[in-house]
């Protein structure tokens, strides 16, 4: 009942990449922070600009396919039939 499907390995890579978004964004805020008190710390902001780019290559590797709402379906019908 609760056993969850198993991943295939896009599926791993999509949820890696999903975490090395939250850590960039997390150094990120770090890095705000560091700024704000004055003594600025350009590793957290290198490390995030890092982090983010890969997180954004492992994401950009595994795309869901979306299934279709219906929503416009009227319109394709109605543009089929001219």
């Amino acid at each position: 009942m609760g056993e969850p499907e198993s991943m295939g390995r896009k599926e791993t890579i999509h949820r890696i990449g999903t975490f090395f978004l939250i850590l960039g964004v997390g150094l990120f805020l770090l890095f705000l922070l560091s700024e704000s008190s004055g003594g600025t710390r350009f590793e957290y902001f290198c490390g995030s600009t890092l982090l983010l780019t890969i997180g954004f290559i492992f994401r950009a590797q595994y795309k869901k396919s979306a299934a279709s709402s219906g929503r416009f379906g009227i319109f394709k019908r109605l543009k089929k039939k001219e």
